[in-house]
């Protein structure tokens, strides 16, 4: 005799970039095990590599994380985390008073998570009288790829991956089908000036927050922390 399986519960939400309504579940034990695997390993790729396998699953193939901007895929991930096992999750966060410097371990409310900022009114840049970039938002996997680079080559590397086309006055490019080596040319050839003005793009960009405030077990200072990034949310 077969034994009886579960059907999990459906729920739906809102992403807060593409504003589209998502349908999911919650996981199941077996894929939980591939999440705690990606999580053991410390490996920022493998971790987004997995969230996204789950993703898939639980709607039902649905979504097409590879689609979603970071914050829409982080949102969801965390709406699905809070109906499977639960709104908290345990950090641990060291403090920051100089003379202290404990690891307190201390409870998310993930339901908490907020998105600050926002869109640009428009995506096309103008880095000269005659010639602009349209920018789209880093993708998740580009930005866990990215955190051992230092602070010019992640925003490089951002970039690159960002630009959706170029166009001057008589042409448009697509960066889908522009060679990376004629990408990094462009992108070296740009003046700081007009660095900055791309730059600028990504500075009131949406990024998914949850605060925490908390007080230090050893020298008992009042704090409050400031978390990005799904690996602070497992």
């Amino acid at each position: 005799m077969a034994l009886p399986i579960q059907t999990a519960p459906k729920y739906k939400t809102v992403l807060p970039v593409n504003k589209e309504t998502v349908e999911y579940r919650p996981f199941l034990v077996k894929e939980q095990k591939i999440l705690v695997i990606a999580q053991e390993s410390e490996d920022n790729e493998q971790i987004v590599e997995s969230v996204k396998q789950l993703l898939r699953s639980v709607t039902d193939n649905k979504v097409e994380p590879n689609k979603l901007c970071s914050v829409d895929m982080e949102w969801l991930f965390l709406k699905v985390r809070s109906v499977s096992i639960g709104e908290t999750a345990s950090v641990m966060i060291t403090c920051e008073n100089d003379s202290c410097k404990t690891s307190n371990k201390v409870e998310l409310n993930l339901e908490s998570a907020e998105v600050e900022g926002s869109l640009p009114e428009d995506n096309n840049v103008m880095i000269s009288d005659s010639v602009g970039v349209k920018l789209d938002l880093p993708s998740l996997k580009t930005l866990s790829s990215i955190t051992n680079l230092d602070a010019s080559q992640q925003l490089f590397e951002i970039l690159k991956s960002s630009m959706v086309m170029i166009f001057d006055e008589n042409n448009v490019y697509h960066c889908s089908e522009v060679d990376s080596e004629d990408l990094d040319e462009f992108v070296e050839s740009l003046t700081f000036e007009q660095l900055g003005k791309l730059g600028s793009f990504f500075d009131d960009a949406p990024s998914l927050t949850i605060t925490s405030n908390f007080q230090c077990t050893n020298c008992q200072t009042n704090q409050s922390k400031v978390l990005r990034g799904i690996q602070n949310f497992f």
